[in-house]
């Protein structure tokens, strides 16, 4: 195999491909699941083969004995140390901006604190901002109960896991659904595309929503939008008073749904400063064609008031000419 020879493995046995039992009788049917095992020399001390590779365009996962298992980064909650959880933590609780004890994100003591004025912060099921939000709504041709139900739903199709998909679509809440929607294992593919989904759900909400529409639009040109919840992608990382009481560049999180609504935020308020261009041109042109239409009509009485004197036998020439000839006629009779 390709995967071998790039490696440098050499294997000493044959592959032998893993089959799956029947879901009821439980016999080993002739069914491949993608599962492959061989034996091989061992390697050298202190070498290890990855964990992850590519084979005939596809992920695959390669496992043997002795190697090291994947571990997670440890993250303490309460003094922010990157060494134990919160669980094994003797230490006080530190400010989570900051890293000093005495205080929380947002208090004054905090030398990240700065009152913020420009922004629109929002959460939970209240704040039609929120995904949380309940709202019926059509994306892809499918209709939703929220937009945290959209997202976790069309995570689930495009990362393979059909079954969850349809559990996230009867889903009673939003956060049952994004429960669902994060035990499906992510793919290369999803990872690259999932920011382009959001912005793509949260315009159809736009469209379909006039309220969520208006007041996003309504909103000042400097206003950041911010969600104020501890999702490491998608939020401030801070609580609401956290974030509104802190420096911008100081929050721990990147607030990409945030990001997302100011954009298409400036995209609606481009939309209706152009709209509102366009409409003195319309009455400009509207008068325009008002004038020309009261010269056409007064031509128009012209020709019929012509036309009225000359059916008449009206001639001004003839009667001043006969009012010129009675005074000659008088004259001749006193001589």
């Amino acid at each position: 195999m390709e995967l071998l020879d790039n490696l440098k493995i050499k294997p000493t046995s044959k592959i032998i491909y893993e089959k799956i039992r029947h879901p009821v009788t439980k016999r080993m049917t002739s069914v491949l699941n993608g599962t492959r095992f061989f034996y091989m020399n061992p390697l050298e001390e202190g070498k290890y083969l990855p964990r992850e590779n590519t084979c005939a365009g596809l992920r695959v996962r390669l496992y043997h004995y002795g190697q090291p298992k994947v571990q997670r980064s440890l993250l303490c909650t309460n003094c922010w140390s990157d060494d134990h959880t919160r669980q094994f933590c003797i230490n006080e609780s530190r400010c989570k901006v900051c890293k000093k004890e005495g205080h929380m994100p947002g208090d004054e003591q905090c030398d990240a604190f700065e009152i913020q004025t420009n922004i629109t912060a929002f959460s939970g099921t209240g704040d039609i901002l929120s995904n949380f939000f309940p709202c019926t709504f059509d994306v892809y041709g499918i209709t939703h109960q929220s937009a945290e139900h959209a997202f976790q739903y069309t995570k689930s199709i495009r990362c393979g896991d059909l079954e969850t998909a349809s559990k996230i679509k009867e889903a009673p809440d939003a956060l049952s659904a994004k429960k669902l929607g994060d035990k499906v294992r992510e793919n290369d593919q999803w990872r690259e595309s999932k920011f382009a989904v959001m912005e793509e759900i949260i315009e159809n909400k736009c469209v379909q929503m006039p309220m969520f529409k208006e007041k996003i639009r309504e909103a000042k040109r400097n206003t950041v939008f911010v969600e104020t919840t501890f999702n490491g992608t998608w939020g401030s990382g801070l609580d609401r008073k956290g974030t509104v009481n802190t420096k911008q560049n100081m929050w721990p999180r990147k607030n990409k749904l945030g990001e997302i609504i100011s954009k298409i935020a400036k995209k609606l308020r481009k939309r209706k400063k152009s709209y509102q261009w366009s409409r003195p041109k319309s009455k400009q042109n509207s008068k325009e064609n008002t004038r020309q239409r009261d010269i056409a009509q007064m031509l128009r009485d012209l020709r019929i008031n012509s036309d009225t004197d000359s059916v008449s036998g009206y001639n001004a020439s003839d009667t001043d000419s006969s009012e010129d000839a009675q005074p000659k006629a008088a004259a001749t009779t006193q001589t």
